[in-house]
């Protein structure tokens, strides 16, 4: 144990080393960032065998500085950090030590959470060291209550769809893990921001390209269901302009968008649904019966899967008085 000890010290010295020629020798880049790779390579495959070289470059804190260098290194070298990086995240061992580390150095998370703006070949290691990141308490709650959280409103809406399609798979996860402690906190953070958070998610909602509007409807429906968001469902369907929203996607003909149609019947479900529907609610339900009702049957006719939901929907939408 003192041998292997003692071989991980020597490794992480020539790896501290290679680091620190590379940042202070900028001329010879190429020679430093490939003695860098080789440390890099080697303690990953230490870290597999074994996590005290983890414990290590937490003490020599160099699991800061090689995720910092990670866009100056090649393919191979960021698979080897990102590796190095899930061994430590997902280690019950080092759970409390790395929670530890992140709370003394929160530029990590930030680091993390900006490789959205990094180029798409890096975007899916980023992604997964924050997404396994984000099932840490600690880190979780770092995110969520501070500005970080609201830049995923912008990188969800790139323009490259990678860079789009990872966010959105990371920031469901923020908002939807199903977790104690993450719902608790997401609830909280909803109540706190409603307005703030569903004027953004409205924009999200009336985006004209198909891929963020779909996306943006599905994970709306995967925060109003959850239990914890109980209260928040319940303000977010007593809104007159939300129906409406609901309404005008449920309600378009373009053949080519049946999965918006699909999604946002699975928010408008909701406002049908609830037994207390407010005045301003039953209004423009009644307003827009005809349209609704004829939508909803030729949903029915289409072959979809909406079990129960579609006909207990109709057979609502019919008890409505006429406008």
């Amino acid at each position: 144990m003192a041998a292997e000890t003692s071989s991980d010290e020597s490794l992480l010295q020539e790896l501290r080393k290679a680091i620190e020629k590379h940042e202070s020798t900028p001329d010879e880049k190429s020679e430093d960032i490939k003695a860098c790779e080789a440390c890099i390579g080697g303690v990953a495959k230490r870290a597999h065998a074994a996590q005290q070289i983890i414990h290590l470059l937490i003490k020599e804190n160099l699991l800061k500085s090689i995720l910092y260098h990670l866009p100056e290194f090649s393919p191979k070298a960021r698979q080897d950090i990102k590796q190095i990086w899930l061994i430590s995240l997902k280690s019950e061992v080092l759970r409390k030590k790395m929670d530890d580390y992140v709370r003394a150095n929160p530029e990590i998370l930030i680091l993390l959470v900006r490789g959205y703006t990094k180029e798409d070949s890096m975007i899916q290691t980023y992604g997964d060291i924050l997404r396994f990141s984000i099932k840490h308490e600690a880190m979780f709650y770092m995110i969520l209550f501070s500005p970080l959280s609201w830049q995923f409103f912008n990188f969800v809406t790139a323009e490259e769809y990678a860079k789009s399609a990872d966010a959105f798979k990371t920031f469901k996860i923020m908002l939807t893990r199903n977790n104690e402690y993450h719902r608790k906190h997401v609830a909280n953070f909803l109540k706190k921001n409603f307005t703030k958070f569903f004027d953004k998610f409205r924009e999200l909602l009336m985006d004209d390209r198909y891929h963020v509007k779909r996306q943006a409807l599905r994970l709306l429906s995967d925060v109003l269901q959850a239990r914890a968001n109980f209260s928040i469902m319940v303000k977010y369907i007593s809104q007159p302009s939300n129906l409406e929203l609901m309404i005008k996607h449920l309600c378009q003909n373009d053949n080519q968008k049946k999965g918006i149609k699909s999604e946002a019947f699975h928010v408008f479900k909701f406002f049908v649904a609830n037994p207390r529907k407010p005045e301003r609610i039953v209004e423009v339900l009644a307003k827009n019966k005809a349209k609704l009702i004829s939508t909803l049957e030729e949903m029915e006719k289409d072959g979809s899967d909406y079990g129960q939901e579609l006909p207990l929907l109709i057979k609502r939408l019919k008890q409505l008085p006429a406008k």
